[in-house]
C-alpha cells in the first residue's frame, strides 16, 4: 500500500491531509517558517504604519491575509496533532516555543501601531466633519415655517454623523 504522505511505511505517524508534514520534526520546522514569514510581514506593516505609508500598508494586506490563513491552519493542525508533536526533538520544540513568544510580542506591537493609526484616522474624520459643519453654518440658513412659508433663519442646526456600509 502506498503512503500518501511520502513517509516510510515504518513511520508511526497517522496519515493526514494537512498543510504540514506528517513527520513531527518537519512539521515544527514548517510552522517556524510560517511564523517567520508572518513576522516579516508584521514588521513591514508596523514600519509602514509608523511612517504613515498608507500605500505600503495596503500593498501588504493580501500577502498578510494569505500567510495569516496558512498560520491559522498550521497552528490548528499542530494543536490537533499534539500527541504526535510530542515525539519531536526537544530542541525543535523549544525553538518553536521561542519563535511563538517572539511572534506574540511582535503581534502586540503591530496591534498597538494599528490602534494608533485608527485613532489618527478617527481624529482626521472628526476634523473633516467639524470643518464641513462650520462651513455649512456660515452659509445662510433656509428653512420653512410651520405654515409652509419660506423662512430665513440665521441659526442653522446641523446634524452630522458617520454612515458606514459594507
Amino acid at each position: 500500500m502506498r503512503d500518501l504522505n511520502n513517509t516510510p511505511s515504518s513511520n508511526t505517524s497517522i496519515p493526514h491531509k494537512g498543510l504540514l508534514s506528517s513527520d513531527p520534526n518537519q512539521a515544527i520546522q514548517q510552522m517556524m517558517e510560517t511564523i517567520d514569514q508572518l513576522r516579516s510581514v508584521y514588521e513591514r506593516e508596523t514600519e509602514t504604519l509608523d511612517n504613515a505609508d498608507t500605500a505600503g500598508f495596503f500593498a501588504l494586506q493580501e500577502k498578510k491575509m494569505d500567510i495569516a490563513s496558512t498560520y491559522q491552519s498550521s497552528i490548528s493542525e499542530l494543536i490537533n496533532r499534539k500527541n504526535e508533536i510530542k515525539a519531536a526533538t526537544p530542541n525543535l520544540k523549544e525553538k518553536l516555543e521561542k519563535a511563538q513568544k517572539e511572534f506574540s510580542a511582535l503581534s502586540q506591537r503591530n496591534l498597538d501601531a494599528l490602534s494608533r493609526m485608527s485613532n489618527c484616522i478617527e481624529r482626521l474624520g472628526d476634523t473633516l466633519r467639524n470643518a464641513a459643519k462650520d462651513s455649512a453654518k456660515e452659509q445662510q440658513a433656509v428653512s420653512y415655517t410651520q405654515d409652509g412659508k419660506l423662512g430665513i433663519d440665521d441659526r442653522k442646526i446641523l446634524s452630522t454623523g458617520v454612515s458606514e456600509t459594507a
